[in-house]
């Protein structure tokens, strides 16, 4: 599975998570789990929908339960870090889908460093297009504009050359 589709699957059930209260978001996952990886030529009952038989393969399913932990663990900063960052909104009144996306592409600007930012902002707003509404997009790409600026203003430790190269000599 490519990046792409891990991330859109990531999406999904990062989405689902604010519809179950916690205790029981495990069971959901398991059975979700269990109709992901259905073979999508099986012979499954008229009630399950097509679109669940996806043959996600289990290392994949590991990938993306495991991000969606991560963000889980981290959703109060990531909260907090789009609500400094939006004017005139907050977290609670957002769309759920808009939310969701900013929530996955803040964890991999803030704590993922695999993923170059240009790829998440661009992956986010693709997301917003295809599960939002006409505004998500842009919407998206404008909030995730002012984190990314709130997160370079951080200062950033220098090294020792940094530090040589800025001295200045008495001559």
């Amino acid at each position: 599975m490519n990046q792409t589709r891990r991330r859109e699957e990531t999406f999904k059930r990062l989405f689902m998570t604010q519809f179950y209260p916690e205790d029981s978001f495990e069971d959901v996952v398991k059975a979700n789990d269990e109709l992901e990886t259905l073979d999508p030529e099986a012979d499954i009952h008229p009630y399950i929908e097509p679109e669940l038989g996806n043959g996600i393969k289990e290392a994949d399913l590991k990938l993306i339960n495991d991000k969606v932990e991560a963000i889980r663990e981290h959703l109060k900063d990531i909260d907090d870090l789009i609500n400094a960052n939006v004017t005139g909104w907050k977290t609670s009144r957002m769309a759920k889908v808009d939310l969701t996306i900013l929530r996955l592409a803040c964890y991999e600007l803030k704590y993922d460093d695999t993923i170059p930012t240009k790829v998440s902002v661009n992956e986010a707003v693709e997301l917003a297009k295809k599960y939002g509404t006409e505004k998500s997009g842009s919407f998206v790409n404008g909030v995730l504009r002012h984190i990314i600026v709130a997160l370079d203003s951080k200062p950033e430790e220098k090294t020792p050359e940094e530090d040589f190269s800025e001295e200045k000599t008495d001559e």
